[in-house]
């Protein structure tokens, strides 16, 4: 029998271990003889059992409802040295079970936004009872990372970041603690177009809320047409230049604002259509464009070289070709001081000192003594007039043979000419559009050697029609452009295809040739001229920023 413990009111001190070890302090022997072995810590068993009963019913009574979506690793992605798999899929069917949250409140609303975009209240523990993951995983099996997690209850994504065994009464494996971040699609997780289907049926994405908005802004930003890195190579998918054109790296600055940073030289191209452009345009009764363009005007004297005018006289029954009896609808003669014979399609321009300056297409060549046949527009002529009545008889005319400045010319399909802007003798603007044409008349001639930014709308769905003609301003550096010409042009809706856009060959220089589809408000011409790349890229029809042409051929890998 064991004996009693003497009753000893000395206090225990750890700082004295002198005193439990003297023999002023009898210990008491205890013994398990006769004692229940329920308090033997070896030997819970039935505790363990009845404490993982309790766990599993607990997660079954108070769990949250999950879909799980497994993510099973692949056996051949297996990487022995970072000792993980590197690749997994996920499975079509998600697992239906109940988490538990340790707080027992379902996650805040709460979002935080950062650099990567919208995130969940991280982190987010959830806890599942071993035995009853088992029951419908499958023996063996766990929660891990990448297992994708949904829960109804507050309709959130999650992935499983991390997760980990907890051990509990008597450290015994009672369930797994997973954290939770949110889900986000990975390139070594591959998820079926069912489970997509699925994930879709149970949220909402960004993509689905503002993926149109987003869009539209990344178009309005980012034009390939612009920013394409093939632009001015041989690679070039948006136009064909021709192999003499030559693009001039010089900027152009107005007041600190670069505008451009090359330009092309539109006179130096062997062919006719200096450059050709792969779009294409339908434009409707209801549909809205507008032309937008820098050009320089040029005379190039060993080009461009001058003959005197030894007669010009008006003729109202045209010319009638002698070897087929056509009559060919001219309306003045005209001959020059020069050996040189000129062809038909050939264009005078006209001038003499003060205002008196115009054009002349020449429709026939006579010959002995050579006379061209030419035709002065209705407009061109009206206006001549208006300055001086008898403009055709005054002396001193002098002539050079020079093509129009041409900022755009499309085709249709038959390759007649529907869509066209030429300005000649650097004053008469011939727009044509569809079967409609009108010559717009600049108050002053455009300089040579001078840039102008020349800004055509074509408002058919509010029957409005104007050109702007646009140069540095002289004196306001915070405007840094003024306005120096406006004129409404009478046009009329008209349906509209073109096939096929080019840019002429002509004496001058050119950049920032951008079409839109809808029309620029005067207020905002100003910027959009001064703006090197455009802000409005979905709006874009064609855009040619003149950039340099890098001539060497294209390697797209290196050996």
């Amino acid at each position: 029998m064991a004996t009693d413990c003497p009753d000893d009111n000395k206090s225990l001190s750890a700082a004295f271990p002198e005193y439990t070890n003297a023999g002023g302090l009898e210990f008491c022997q205890p013994t398990t003889t006769g004692v229940n072995s329920i308090l033997d810590v070896n030997k819970l068993a039935t505790a363990a059992q009845l404490y993982n009963g309790l766990n599993n019913i607990a997660n079954q009574l108070f769990g949250y409802e999950a879909r799980w979506f497994r993510a099973v690793p692949q056996q051949r992605s297996k990487d022995v040295i970072f000792l993980e798999y590197t690749l997994s899929n996920v499975e079509d069917e998600p697992l239906c079970v109940k988490v538990i949250i340790p707080s027992g409140n379902v996650p805040d609303s709460k979002y935080n936004f950062d650099l990567m975009g919208l995130e969940y209240e991280v982190p987010l523990e959830i806890q599942i009872d071993k035995k009853y993951w088992e029951s419908i995983a499958g023996f063996g099996t766990a929660p891990q990372k990448k297992d994708i997690v949904y829960l109804p209850l507050p309709n959130k994504l999650f992935e499983v970041e991390s997760s980990y065994l907890f051990r509990g009464f008597m450290e015994q494996e009672t369930a797994w603690k997973c954290n939770l971040r949110k889900y986000s699609p990975e390139a070594s997780r591959r998820e079926s177009e069912e489970l997509q289907k699925t994930i879709d049926q149970y949220t909402v994405s960004v993509e689905e809320v503002f993926g149109g908005a987003i869009k539209d802004d990344i178009a309005k930003l980012v034009d390939d047409q612009q920013m394409s890195q093939f632009n001015g190579t041989s690679k070039d998918k948006y136009k064909h230049v021709d192999p003499a054109l030559k693009t001039i790296p010089n900027s152009i600055i107005m007041y600190g604002t670069v505008v451009a940073q090359s330009f092309y030289d539109m006179q130096t191209p062997d062919a006719f259509n200096a450059i050709t452009y792969t779009a294409t345009d339908k434009i409707t009764v209801s549909d809205n464009r507008s032309v937008l363009a820098w050009i320089m005007p040029r005379t190039i004297p060993a080009v461009h070289r001058e003959y005197v005018v030894k007669s010009m006289a008006y003729n109202a029954y045209g010319y009638t070709d002698p070897s087929t009896a056509a009559v060919i609808l001219s309306n003045y003669d005209i001959t020059i001081n020069s050996q040189m014979l000129f062809k038909v399609g050939d264009i005078f321009v006209i001038t003499r000192q003060g205002y008196l300056s115009f054009y002349a297409t020449i429709l026939a060549v006579s010959e002995n003594p050579v006379v061209y046949h030419c035709k002065i527009d209705t407009p061109v002529k009206d206006y001549l007039t208006s300055i001086k009545s008898d403009w055709v008889s005054q002396p001193n005319y002098k002539m050079m043979l020079k093509s129009p400045i041409n900022l755009i010319d499309g085709v249709d399909d038959n390759t007649v000419h529907n869509f066209s802007i030429n300005i000649y003798a650097n004053q008469y603007v011939k727009i044509k559009y569809g079967v409609q044409e009108y010559i717009t008349i600049l108050t002053n001639k455009l300089l040579d050697n001078t840039w102008y930014g020349i800004v055509i709308n074509l408002g058919n769905s509010w029957n409005q029609y104007n050109m702007y003609v646009w140069q540095k301003s002289d004196t306001d550096q915070n405007a840094k452009l003024q306005n120096i010409f406006y004129k409404t042009i009478p046009f009329m809706p008209e349906e509209v295809y073109v096939s096929s856009f080019t840019i002429n060959k002509s004496p001058s220089y050119l950049t920032n040739l951008r079409i839109y589809t809808a029309t620029i408000e005067e207020e905002k011409q100003s910027n959009d001229l001064l703006s090197y790349f455009i802000k409005d890229g979905d709006q874009t029809v064609l855009a040619d920023n003149g950039d340099y042409q890098l001539r060497i051929p294209y390697i797209s890998k290196q050996k």
